[in-house]
């Protein structure tokens, strides 16, 4: 049975932390001023701020962050300052089990992904797919009013509008909704760390990604049978993803068709989330319903 995080409120203690790549000083004073101006406690990793090559410190430190903030109870939810790239160097070594017993909010997203494959695979925790703490001193009215309409309640009331020209195949699907940044979900397979996907509707998403790679990464998975089962598919904003030589260019829709041959579940493409400059945030784990007779994304259980 999954597990739903507790909604978050004034007062409570968010720590911070950077599992994968360095934070700017400036970006990160903006997210906490942020934080602290919406009635919360931020609590600021012993090593954030540390640099090491492309990361936010070596993997003993971003992972002694991470391990303080999973064990200490009186941490209600953990905020990842950054993506980049490292979660995937530590993910093995992090002690989630305190988690089974005292339930936090995880929120992040790119790098995030493994954490959050993990989190779930491991204890079928949701966790929120949405904006680092570093842009929490620039979001829009669209980004505050998705983030705090998922993190401060039940979740029940929870929908999302589709576009009807989003929707690349038509239909009706329920499950749990699973995910993340594309070229992570590929690196997980076959990793205790992979989230299970039969049954699922896939949300995924991109950035600086041309497209014979998306298609590499989506025939990767569809050879590795992670396609074929699913319930329904949600496709993020493609960022930075066009071709650099426009003769190598290839549509989206021509390259899912490809890989999804012989499935029927509806798929949308374009949908509000990841890289993009407009970040729902979303409720990894949680049971959704996929309708695009309605054109409706929306929490449907537990």
């Amino acid at each position: 049975m999954k597990t739903l995080p507790p909604p978050l409120s004034s007062g409570d203690r968010i720590g911070i932390a950077a599992p994968g790549g360095p934070i700017r000083s400036d970006a990160l004073e903006s997210g906490v001023s942020y934080l602290e101006a919406r009635g919360f406690r931020p609590v600021l990793g012993k090593n954030l701020g540390r640099r090491h090559a492309y990361l936010a410190g070596t993997d003993r430190e971003r992972l002694h962050d991470l391990d303080a903030f999973v064990a200490d109870p009186k941490i209600r939810a953990i905020w990842c300052a950054r993506g980049g790239y490292g979660s995937a160097r530590i993910v093995a070594d992090l002690d989630l089990e305190p988690l089974r017993r005292q339930p936090k909010a995880l929120i992040g997203y790119s790098d995030i992904t493994v954490l959050q494959s993990a989190v779930f695979r491991k204890l079928r925790l949701s966790t929120y797919y949405g904006p680092h703490v570093s842009e929490l001193g620039d979001l829009s009215l669209f980004d505050e009013s998705s983030l705090w309409k998922a993190l401060s309640g039940t979740g029940k009331d929870l929908a999302w509008p589709l576009a009807a020209s989003s929707i690349l195949r038509p239909g009706v699907g329920e499950g749990p909704l699973l995910g993340g940044c594309l070229s992570l979900l590929v690196g997980l397979v076959g990793t205790p760390y992979e989230v299970p996907t039969d049954g699922a509707i896939l949300f995924w998403e991109e950035v600086n990604e041309e497209p014979f790679r998306i298609d590499r990464m989506l025939g990767h998975l569809r050879l590795a049978g992670r396609l074929q089962k699913l319930r329904g598919m949600v496709v993020g904003r493609l960022v930075g993803c066009a071709a650099k030589d426009p003769r190598n260019d290839m549509p989206l829709r021509d390259i899912l068709e490809r890989h999804l041959a012989g499935t029927n579940y509806p798929v949308v493409i374009d949908f509000p989330a990841g890289h993009c400059p407009a970040k729902t945030t979303l409720p990894l784990g949680r049971s959704v319903r996929l309708n695009t007779e309605e054109l409706t994304l929306l929490v449907s259980g537990r």
